[in-house]
This record gives structure tokens, C-alpha cells and sequence, in this order.
């Protein structure tokens, strides 16, 4: 058992490669041998495998999430021990996901030829579940990993970010059939298996290659606009304190007139930028609305807001972004849809009084209606709001209501230099390619960018560094693709193909 447990710890610390910082997305593609060669171990019972799973899962997300404790001890005014117990708790709990993939593998006896299906099916349906239960967690999700190989991903806009998860782990069963039969030496070449895993990367990248061309071929007849994002690197520890307002919105202002003078008719800055609640005279006549009219651009910029709930009597807050007019007039709102557990509200609080909210505002923030887009040159932007981005649903759900550009305004200012801010923007990369569209991503200490249909990243920022990105873009025109239109039916035939072959697995072994 310890030599298999070795083989799993070895599996988890590759996958930790394969993603931001390191970016090695070509390990994934071998990376979970090592757990399914422990897993495939003669005696190993089904409880080994849960084990195997967990202490696999556990290494991963540990390397990948670490992060969590930065935010808490540094923002969220958390003590250290107890920030690295609910990091470990988080860490856990993730780990539970690949448990049960390991304890499912162990209990099920597929064919070999069948196995090049099978797991790819289990591992992506864990993995939508691990996205969607508890308000949902999908970060590092495999497919991710392959961000920069664009042939690759761009089956995304048929399967979303779930199809890519599948073709890694096709190709993974494919080399460790391949590894065993070579260390084994016994059974035969496994020669099947390998054809249908080279068949369905061959049939990928064709499809990739055939999508870049053609999406490349439509960009000349998009709508054209000339767009600036903004990055004012603005330190966390003063951004909610009033003595910097004017500084902080000085810097915006600046760098609006400096894309105003690029030629930008439409600004970006980040989540929350405006650093105290958004009232429209205050606004329309203040540094914001100034910027606005100087520039003669529309300006989309995050700022909390408010409004009073007479039915409830009480006062609603909302972490919100206004599309400001040449005239400084808010001709736009969205408020936030999916909402950070213990960043903009604590779950169960009565149960957990230790803990503070991480952002700095009056109570807890609300979820608003959505995704519904702001109008805007005839179609629409579809704001994604700090870690929304991280869902493609609510992506797809904001081109699906008529948005023609994704927007993502977020404050990474909480997770400072470690691995978070670098895993995050290229989760912006799939929602590019899920939908076909540019994505403009404006976060206040980085990383900025803007990333096009294809997923290419046109231009990006480097972190906690005050810049500004001017570029040409063009505004989504004709048909949605089948994920903007029909969402997860991928990830849904995964879940069920999956319940159906441990099903029928279990009963043929009883």
C-alpha cells in the first residue's frame, strides 16, 4: 500500500505542474498514470482505492489552492492556524471528488477498450459535480490545463471546458494501458486502445484547426470598436480607506484620458474600482463622470451599490458594474449573480461567528437577476464579476441573452503574487473559446488582458504594475455555438453514460 500510495502522491505533484505558475499543460496528458497505475495494482481493494483518490486529490489541491490562506490571514483579518485549518478543511473536501473516482475505479471492471471511455466519463462527471454542489468549486479543472494549445481547446465551444477534461483523460488511460503492458510484459499490445485515443486527439485538433480558420475567416465582418483596459494596481490595504478616494479615482481618470487619446470608445476598469457606493448625481458629477465626458468614451467600471428593499425592509448591497455614457450617466447596471462564500457573504455565520466577511463593506452582498446583459452598440456586454468568470454557464447564459463582448472585472488584489491570479486569467481563455467572442478582462492588480474567439491572449498585464491595454476588438456577430446555445449537454451525457456503466458494471459482478 505504501508503494501505492507514492504513486499517487508522484501523480498529484505533476498535475500541480500542469497549471499556473508552472504551466506545463503537456504533463497532464501522462499526469494521472501514476494514480491509475496504483489504482490498477492486483489486490488493491475498493477502500484502497478511495485512499489512493484522496491522498491524490489532497497533494493536487494543496499545490493548486494553497492560496486560500493569503486571502484570509492578509484580508480577511483570520488568525494563521485557523486560516490554514479551513484552507486544509477546503483542500479536503475537494480531495473527496478523486476519493470516489479511485473508489469507483476499484469497484468497476471495465474492458480494457471500454476503459478508454469509461474513465474519462467518471473523472469529467466528478468534476462537473465538483463545479456545481455547495454553490460549486471549478477551479483547476483539467481541461484547463491546456489553455495555450489552441488546436486542442477550441472543442470547448461544442463541449465547454468539460469536453477537454475528456480528451486529456482518454489519452492518460491510452499510456497507462501502453505502460502497463510494457512493464508487465504479459497480455496483449493494447494496440485498440491506443487507436481510439489517437483517433479522438486526431479528430480534436482537426476540429480545432478547422474552428481557428473558420472563426478567423468571420472576425473582418464583426462590428469593429476600439477598446481600453485599465489596471491601477491600486494596494488593497488602502483601497476602502477615504483618504485615498480621490487618489485612487485619479489614477483611473488618467489612465481613461490616456485611452481616450488611443482613440478607445469604450474604457474598462476593474471591480469595484470606485472605491465607495455608486449614487448617480455623485457620480455624473464628480472625477468618474468627468472622465467620462473628457474622454467622450463609455466607461464600464465595478463599484458596490445599494437600494432599499421596501418589502423587506432592509437595505439590499450589491457588488455591481455601471456602463457610464459620454455624459457621464449610467445607461447600464448588472448586479452580481454568483457570490464568493466568505468573500461577499458567510455561509452559516450563527455557526461560524470567527469568521469575517473578506471584502470591506456594510453586510452582506446580494445576488442579482442574470445573467442578463448591459446594452451596448446594438448588442450587449456580458460583465462577469470577479470569480464568475470561473463558470461558463453563467458565460454562455450572458451570449445566450445577447451579449456580444464577455467582460470580466475582478480585484485579484486579495490573493497577491501566489499561483491564484495566473490560474484565473486563464480560466478567461475558455469562456473566449466556449462562446466564440473576445473577452476583456480588467482586474485591479492583475493580470489584465484581452483574449480573442480563438483563445489567443492578445495582450496581457504583469501583476501589481499600473498599465493600460488599447486594442481593436470586434462584437460577436451571427449564430451562437452549440455550448452558448445548449450550455453543459456534454457534461450532462457524462453524468448519466457514467451512472449507467457503474450500474450495469455492479449488477454483472453481483
Amino acid at each position: 500500500m505504501i508503494k501505492r500510495i507514492f504513486f499517487a502522491i508522484i501523480s498529484g505533484g505533476i498535475l500541480v505542474l500542469a497549471f499556473p505558475p508552472f504551466d506545463l499543460g503537456w504533463i497532464a496528458w501522462a499526469g494521472y498514470v501514476p494514480l491509475m497505475y496504483a489504482l490498477e495494482s492486483e489486490g488493491a481493494k475498493a477502500r484502497e482505492g478511495f485512499v489512493l483518490g484522496l491522498v491524490f486529490g489532497f497533494v493536487f489541491f494543496l499545490g493548486t489552492m494553497y492560496w486560500v490562506v493569503h486571502s484570509m490571514y492578509y484580508y480577511g483579518g483570520v488568525p494563521i492556524w485557523i486560516s490554514i485549518v479551513v484552507m486544509l478543511t477546503l483542500v479536503l473536501y475537494l480531495s473527496v471528488f478523486p476519493a470516489v473516482f479511485g473508489l469507483v475505479y476499484k469497484l468497476t471492471n471495465f474492458s480494457k477498450l471500454l476503459k478508454i471511455i469509461a474513465v474519462p466519463l467518471i473523472w469529467v462527471a466528478l468534476e462537473y459535480l465538483r463545479g456545481h454542489l455547495f454553490t460549486g468549486l471549478p477551479w483547476v479543472l483539467t481541461g484547463y490545463s491546456q489553455a495555450h494549445y489552441l488546436p486542442v481547446i477550441q472543442i470547448a465551444d461544442t463541449t465547454g471546458v468539460w469536453g477537454v477534461s475528456f480528451i486529456v483523460l482518454a489519452v492518460n488511460t491510452a499510456v497507462l494501458e501502453n505502460a502497463v503492458f510494457l512493464l508487465k510484459r504479459k497480455g496483449r499490445l493494447p494496440l485498440g486502445e491506443s487507436l481510439v485515443a489517437l483517433a479522438l486527439l486526431v479528430s480534436v485538433t482537426s476540429y480545432g484547426v478547422m474552428r481557428i480558420r473558420q472563426t478567423d475567416s468571420e472576425l473582418p465582418y464583426w462590428n469593429g470598436i476600439r477598446a481600453a483596459v485599465t489596471q491601477g494596481s491600486i494596494d488593497q490595504s488602502i483601497k476602502w480607506d477615504v483618504k485615498y478616494q480621490d487618489a485612487t479615482l485619479n489614477i483611473y481618470k488618467d489612465l481613461s484620458l490616456k485611452a481616450g487619446r488611443l482613440g478607445a470608445r469604450l474604457i474598462i476598469w476593474p471591480e469595484a474600482a470606485i472605491p465607495f457606493y455608486f449614487e448617480p448625481d455623485k457620480i455624473k458629477k464628480g472625477m468618474v463622470g468627468d472622465a467620462a465626458k473628457e474622454t467622450g468614451s463609455f466607461i464600464l467600471t465595478g463599484s458596490p451599490s445599494y437600494n432599499y428593499n421596501l418589502t423587506a425592509n432592509r437595505i439590499d448591497y450589491f457588488n455591481s458594474a455601471f456602463l457610464l455614457s459620454p455624459a457621464g450617466e449610467p445607461v447600464g447596471k448588472y448586479d452580481k449573480i454568483h457570490l464568493v462564500p466568505f468573500g461577499e457573504y458567510v455561509p452559516l455565520k450563527r455557526f461560524l461567528p470567527f469568521i469575517k466577511k473578506l471584502t470591506v463593506g456594510v453586510g452582506d452582498f446580494s445576488e442579482g437577476p442574470g445573467p442578463n446583459p448591459i446594452r451596448f452598440e446594438g448588442g450587449g456586454i456580458g460583465t462577469l464579476v470577479c470569480f464568475e468568470s470561473i463558470f461558463p454557464e453563467i458565460a454562455a447564459g450572458f451570449v445566450r441573452n445577447g451579449a456580444t463582448v464577455l467582460v470580466n472585472l475582478t480585484n485579484d488584489a486579495w490573493f497577491g503574487t501566489t499561483s491564484a491570479p495566473y490560474q484565473h486569467f486563464e480560466m478567461s481563455i475558455l469562456r473566449a473559446v466556449e462562446n466564440k467572442i473576445f473577452v476583456l478582462r480588467s482586474a485591479n492588480t492583475g493580470i489584465s488582458g484581452i483574449i480573442d474567439p480563438v483563445g489567443r491572449v492578445r495582450q496581457k498585464t504583469e501583476l501589481f504594475k499600473q498599465d493600460l491595454i488599447v486594442d481593436n476588438i470586434g462584437l460577436k456577430k451571427g449564430g451562437l455555438t452549440f455550448y452558448s446555445a445548449w450550455g453543459d449537454i456534454f457534461a450532462y451525457g457524462c453524468l448519466g453514460l457514467s451512472a449507467l456503466f457503474i450500474f450495469t458494471n455492479l449488477r454483472r459482478r453481483k
